[in-house]
């Protein structure tokens, strides 16, 4: 039985690493509003996200060097984050950002936020089980959340593609953190991010090429919404993998169900668009999810950190 002292150290981890997440939602929030002004502007959607994951990496490699971390990633963990990068990340966001070219924003983000359920699922196919009654009802209470939230924000309006694409892009995320819960061990949590964000500009870059869609960023309207998604991206990173490691892949996917939450408050500031009673009460669900998500103890301890 675990003495009293360790129950408040896995207990201020477990609220740690749930602030890290709710970072990570608000930094992705972030990223959906920026990145839906300078796909309007002309800019096409491979290009983009090229440029966002590139600078995000040169950013998290000056940042290593700074603070005199290493680059490099763990022996035998550089290719599984590489292809985590290439085969997870830039595929999930490539074909979010194509599905929002199908319907509207509350619509796709509807659709994508079925991600926790994949994450349970692909937990009881891996051999880990279902959450616990605990859990459980973090999960429903946050799903429930993300879709008052988008139902009640904007018109939900959306095509067969952009059904298709949305749950690929919700399956691919589901994957990539399931993946990144077992591959990212040894590596620090920067390093990681670096890695995740080169390959998937690597990735991007040869498909923006290969179809013809390769183009700069023109004039300050569209380098300003690239840089701060490829700082949102940056920051993202390292907080989603620096959370992971705390709870783990099933609690992560229920406490990064702020990332609607934040959409919409960052829509509302930026953006000018109301908040409605439906979008406060859809985001007490998903708080109420996350907070129970954090404060559930996992079935298994949580890894030791990584810096």
């Amino acid at each position: 039985m675990s003495s009293p002292p360790v129950r408040k150290l896995h207990r201020s981890a477990d609220l740690t690493g749930a602030g890290l997440v709710v970072l990570t939602s608000l930094q992705f929030g972030g990223v959906v509003v920026l990145g839906k002004i300078v796909t309007d502007s002309g800019l096409s959607i491979p290009s983009f996200l090229a440029f966002r994951f590139a600078l995000a990496a040169a950013i998290l490699a000056l940042v290593l060097a700074v603070i005199r971390l290493p680059l490099a990633a763990a022996p035998g963990e550089g290719w599984k984050i590489a292809v985590l990068g290439t085969a997870g990340y830039s595929v999930e966001a490539g074909l979010f950002f194509f599905a929002l070219r199908h319907g509207t924003a509350a619509a796709i983000t509807l659709l994508f936020f079925t991600y926790p359920v994949f994450v349970s699922l692909i937990s009881l196919l891996t051999g880990k089980g279902l959450p616990g009654r605990l859990l459980g009802a973090a999960l429903v209470a946050a799903v429930a959340g993300a879709s008052l939230v988008v139902l009640t924000g904007h018109g939900v309006q959306v095509d067969g593609a952009g059904v298709a694409l949305a749950l690929g892009s919700a399956l691919t995320f589901s994957l990539y953190l399931s993946g990144s819960d077992v591959v990212l061990e040894r590596t620090n949590s920067l390093a990681g991010a670096m890695w995740v964000s080169g390959s998937a500009a690597a990735a991007l870059a040869a498909y923006a090429l290969a179809s013809g869609s390769g183009e700069w960023p023109s004039g300050w309207h569209q380098w300003g919404p690239v840089l701060g998604t490829a700082v949102f991206t940056a920051g993202a990173f390292f907080c989603l993998f620096a959370g992971l490691r705390k709870l783990g892949a099933v609690r992560t996917s229920i406490v990064a169900a702020t990332e609607p939450l934040a959409a919409s408050a960052l829509a509302a500031i930026f953006l000018g668009q109301r908040v409605g009673a439906g979008v406060v009460a859809g985001g007490a669900l998903i708080l109420a999810g996350a907070v129970t998500a954090s404060l559930a103890r996992r079935d298994h301890p949580a890894e030791p950190p990584v810096p």
